[in-house]
Parts: C-alpha cells; structure tokens; sequence
C-alpha cells in the first residue's frame, strides 16, 4: 500500500508530480527513507507519524526532498 497520502504535500513542495513511469520509485523511496531513519532512531515506522516526524525536521525533510526529485526524474536509457 502506498504511503503517499501522508506525503501529498512534500511530493507537492518538491515539484513532483507521480505519474505511472515513477509511480513506484517515489514508493519505494519514501518507505526506503522511513526504514532507513527509523533504523536510526530519526523516526517512526508508522508512515502517518514519519511524515509528521521528518516535516519537523529540516535536515530529514532537505534529504527526502532530493529523494524525491531524483526518483520522479525520468531514466535515460543508452542505446
């Protein structure tokens, strides 16, 4: 299940808009973030209290920003 809903707004701060392409990126990007802070300490594994958590904090919320934008971008692939 996608945790977004508790996201909409920093999906909407960082510019990001989810589409079919990066629709499962940003997924698993946010749940990959909550694991790897709330292996730290940093914040819940509740998606609900994670977004509260990591709004609150400007350093946790700078990194999930850049996330974001990184996975909504479209891959170039090589030929």
């Amino acid at each position: 299940m996608s945790c977004w809903r508790w996201f909409n707004n920093m999906l909407e701060e960082a510019g990001v808009e989810v589409t079919e392409e990066n629709r499962e990126r940003i997924d698993a990007v946010i749940h990959d973030y909550i694991e790897e802070r709330a292996a730290h300490g940093k914040c819940s594994t509740i998606p609900s209290e994670a977004s509260i958590q990591i709004t609150g904090d400007g350093t946790l919320k700078g990194e999930l920003l850049a996330r974001l934008r990184q996975a909504a971008e479209v891959p170039v692939i090589k030929e």
